[in-house]
């Protein structure tokens, strides 16, 4: 076998690699756009409006690519589109390894941030290997067992005999054949990639509303005492507001309360801070498929209904230990507590009566499923990208977030909040004005009145 026939092969292998990793990958993330989105902004580098339009246009976009591929039409155009996506990837993977974002790449569903490990030389390596098997087809595009090499047959001109060829009448009309059908091939190419360049624009056009119709979140998003945007609020206004965002599958959150709950408490208690907790949940895949983050967020925002104080309690009983002293946090990767755990946890904070009952409803029927939703996606607006995040008077802190930097913020927000202002009670003296004093009337003493002498 030449190379011309062991490139064509080679080429095929390259095409329908490519086109069933495309198809694989926009399969997984089709079922999940509000996922996927989220998983986008994770890598903190584009704009919200632009962070969409990946989510919801990406996956709709790599199947089309990977219909093209494994069909082998316009297959060189289909191949430089995936080596620019594939390069763009690339960059994605290589800003957030350098600025220390601990995320899945999202690339095959699911994605986002993560609290384990990651795998950003694997999926380097892999991105990297189909960018070097979308430049193979680039620059050989015909293969085999394609749509392309079935309308090349009917370019094959039939050369003429070897008589007729010894002649340059018999010559030229078959070259002149052979530039027809050339130029034949070359318009319907054009018309060809022309109108499916305008389907797959058309149907990823299409395919982003349809999806974000699907991203939009059903159900209530309301709640007794939560709200989309300020979670459940713990303590009366105060100077300095602090926002924690958080999962309750996340071992650094546990850790940051069971560090910096006392503290933060007092500082409630005493007036200094209001608390606004945003139980959020993207950790559901450590839960080994139970859902433990939106179940257990479900659960405290069903606390919150009987009051904040509740709540308060709720939380702090999901982040620290059972009756019998075990930790109530699962493992990553074991399996979820399960709602009758989650009950007894209700038990644990004081429940009891109707309020057990209905709390137990809330729970059963994910009541505030919508909501966690709303609340997850809301953070993510906000730029959380990983929990435990917290802002201090809508400043997150930086790095670490335990006690001592929570301190720190918390110290420097005061600093800076205006100082009630406080208004001096007037002296009586100084409103009312004085009144002249006045003697007493007096009637004046009037000498004798004297007659003079002759």
């Amino acid at each position: 076998m030449n190379w011309s026939s062991i490139r064509g092969w080679l080429g095929t292998v390259a095409r329908l690699v490519v086109g069933a990793v495309w198809i694989w990958a926009a399969w997984s993330k089709l079922g999940n756009p509000r996922g996927f989105v989220q998983a986008v902004r994770a890598y903190d580098a584009t704009p919200e409006w632009l962070s969409k339009a990946i989510g919801y246009g990406l996956p709709v976009l790599e199947i089309c690519l990977g219909v093209l591929l494994v069909l082998g039409i316009v297959t060189r155009y289909a191949a430089a589109l995936s080596g620019l996506l594939f390069v763009v990837f690339l960059v994605g993977l290589i800003q957030a390894d350098a600025r220390g974002i601990k995320l899945e790449c999202g690339c095959f569903g699911g994605g986002g941030t993560t609290t384990g490990s990651t795998q950003y030389v694997l999926d380097i390596l892999r991105d990297v290997g189909l960018l070097a098997l979308a430049v193979f087809i680039v620059v050989w595009p015909l293969t085999r067992i394609s749509v392309e090499e079935f309308l090349a047959r009917n370019d094959y001109v039939e050369p003429p005999s070897a008589k007729r060829m010894r002649t340059d009448a018999g010559q030229r009309k078959y070259n002149a054949m052979l530039e027809a059908r050339r130029r034949d091939a070359l318009i319907r190419n054009r018309y060809v990639s022309a109108a499916l360049a305008a389907v797959v624009v058309l149907v990823s056009v299409i395919g982003i509303g349809v999806q974000a119709n699907r991203a939009k979140i059903q159900g209530d998003v309301t709640a007794t005492n939560a709200s989309v945007k300020n979670g459940v609020v713990v303590g009366k206004a105060a100077p300095v507001t602090v926002d924690v965002f958080e999962d309750f599958q996340c071992p650094i959150c546990e850790k940051f309360e069971q560090s910096a709950h006392a503290d933060v408490a007092a500082k409630i208690k005493s007036g200094q801070i209001q608390v606004r907790y945003h139980m959020m949940a993207f950790l559901d895949s450590s839960s080994n498929g139970n859902r433990y983050s939106s179940r257990a967020a479900n659960a405290a925002l069903c606390a919150s209904d009987v009051n904040v104080d509740t709540f308060a309690k709720y939380h702090d009983i999901l982040y620290g230990k059972d009756t019998s002293g075990a930790q109530v946090q699962p493992a990553e990767g074991s399996n979820g507590r399960t709602d009758a755990q989650l009950l007894g946890y209700a038990r644990q904070a004081g429940l009891t009566g109707t309020n057990l009952t209905t709390f137990q409803t809330c729970v059963n029927t994910e009541q505030h499923k919508a909501l966690v939703q709303a609340i997850t996606d809301n953070a993510s607006k906000r730029g959380v990208s990983g929990t435990p995040t917290v802002m201090v008077n809508g400043k997150k802190i930086g790095g670490t977030v335990d006690q001592k930097s929570l301190d720190a913020a918390i110290a420097s927000a005061a600093a800076k909040a205006p100082k009630p202002t406080v208004t001096p009670t007037p002296s009586t003296s100084a409103s009312t004005p004085s009144t002249p004093a006045t003697s007493p009337k007096t009637t004046p003493k009037t000498s004798p009145k004297t007659t003079p002498s002759p």
